[in-house]
């Protein structure tokens, strides 16, 4: 399953991209780009999360990130969890929080991390 993290990074790239314009080949800038934005995602999720749930979620987080490390290397993984901070360093926008967990809940799932 492991193996599929850059085939599912690009599907998560290309999906809002397919509704803007036609498809194109994944390249380093677009992988750059997802995981800053996956990065800003779980960092606004973690936000939204009850203070019970946290301790847990870092603990996935860290999971996740040491897949980047493994599949795609230290730059990427370097990016999403620089990113994870800047999402969770700011004031959170609440009215965002039911999509920002939702797409969190899927990123555990995806990647089997919800245990």
């Amino acid at each position: 399953m492991r193996r599929l993290l850059p085939a599912a990074l690009s599907m998560l790239l290309a999906l809002p991209a397919m509704a803007q314009q036609p498809a194109g080949p994944v390249t380093l800038d677009s992988l750059d780009r997802g995981l800053v934005n996956l990065g800003l995602m779980a960092g606004h999720a973690y936000q939204c999360l009850p203070e019970a749930e946290r301790q847990a979620a870092q603990q996935r987080l860290l999971a996740f990130n040491s897949i980047l490390i493994a599949q795609m290397g230290a730059n990427a993984a370097f990016r999403f969890s620089s990113s994870f901070g800047a999402g969770s360093s700011h004031e959170v926008d609440r009215a965002f929080c039911d999509r920002s967990l939702a797409d969190w809940r899927k990123l555990l799932e995806d990647h089997n991390l919800h245990r």
